[in-house]
């Protein structure tokens, strides 16, 4: 009997591995969508035509219908410029979606709403930097935007906090998180639709796509040139798009040309997710939708919302470690989704074994009282 149920156990505890861990260790981190060497074909032969230098240029790309980004660069840090002001924002618009704040709360002597409109529509510098100062100091308010983004606390260098340097990878994780979760930040896309018509991302667009984006330029002491541009394109499955560059006059076509070439791609993409949606008989993602697993989450609880922005209030408390809303709350990146989906596979799976064990315990013992009584 004891011989029997121990292989039983055994039996069963590789059925459950087979059934929950593999499926866990083997999922591709790619659905086959968009596929890099296509993307680094299409980019390098750009870079060569226009006798570009890739050490000047960073790019992060996002295909929202799979979550699947491809990147150049993605980690090295340019000065942010005005690409700070999407974070900072989104700071306080999410303050009015708590019930903070509201749409006419006065922000240093100006209605949240023009102060949103100046920030994002006109990029004016005096009222973000005002704002800014509303919400803390510029080195606090860096550590706060820090949450809009699915990156360890290591990835973070002097170079973030003491001097506003993004990198591509951190500002797309920013779009995206306003991305899946529009309704945090209210009014926040609309103005970004209606920042820089003609200029950046719709440079050599032709109209065909809408697109809400975000600009930064300047010129350092030292001659350097930065011009940035991020935000969402809205094709038939919106794409997240990040071009960070140390170029000078030519950056502007740089980054219209990037937005047309993964405009092209991402249509070319999604011809590929209907035909593999049918291939697996799974139902078509409507066009102009976003896959349903990618909608934003809803705030867990009531008391998750309290506690949001405490401590943006109370500028006083632990300026090293401010406590802000529940990271729980946000959808970020398919990246962050991947990994809490595995946590939840794997304990499962240790459930299960759990009560195997327990099972095989309980015929152990009935095994030997058996023996005695025989």
């Amino acid at each position: 009997m004891r011989r029997i149920a121990g292989k039983l156990f055994l039996f069963l505890l590789t059925v459950v591995f087979t059934l929950t861990c593999l499926p866990c260790i083997g999922t591709a981190e790619s659905s086959g969508v968009i596929r890099e060497d296509e993307i680094e074909a299409l980019f390098d032969a750009y870079l060569t035509e226009n006798d570009l230098n890739p050490d000047l240029i960073s790019v992060a790309y996002e295909y929202t219908a799979t979550g699947e980004r491809w990147y150049h660069q993605e980690d090295r840090w340019y000065y942010s410029a005005s690409l700070y002001k999407v974070p900072l924002m989104m700071l306080l618009t999410e303050r009015e979606y708590l019930g903070e704040l509201t749409k006419d709360s006065d922000i240093n002597g100006l209605p949240l709403e023009t102060v949103e409109e100046e920030v994002l529509v006109n990029s004016n510098n005096p009222v973000a930097y005002s704002a800014l100062l509303y919400v803390a100091q510029p080195d606090v308010c860096r550590k706060m935007f820090c949450r809009y983004a699915d990156l360890p606390e290591e990835y973070y260098t002097w170079d973030y906090y003491g001097g506003s340097y993004f990198t591509a990878r951190f500002m797309t994780d920013v779009m995206s998180t306003l991305y899946r979760n529009e309704e945090r930040f209210p009014r926040m896309t609309d103005c970004l639709k209606r920042a820089q018509p003609g200029r950046y991302f719709r440079l050599k667009l032709d109209g065909r796509w809408e697109a809400a984006q975000k600009y930064g330029t300047y010129q350092d002491e030292d001659g350097t040139d930065w011009n940035h541009a991020s935000g969402i394109i809205y094709t038939p499955h919106p794409f997240l798009l990040t071009v960070m560059t140390r170029y000078g006059g030519i950056s502007e076509n740089i980054i219209g040309d990037l937005a047309a070439l993964f405009c092209d791609y991402t249509i070319r993409a999604d011809g590929r997710l209907t035909a593999l949606l049918s291939d697996t008989s799974a139902p078509e993602t409507p066009q102009g939708s976003v896959d349903a697993s990618r909608v934003p989450m809803a705030p867990a609880s009531a008391e998750d919302e309290i506690r949001t922005t405490k401590a943006v209030q109370d500028r006083s408390e632990n300026a090293d470690g401010y406590e802000v809303s529940n990271p729980e709350t946000l959808t970020p990146s398919g990246e962050a989704d991947s990994f809490r989906g595995r946590q939840t596979v794997i304990a499962a799976a240790l459930g299960i074994e759990l009560v195997l064990a327990i099972l095989l315990v309980a015929l152990r013992r009935r095994h030997r009282r058996h023996r005695r009584h025989r």
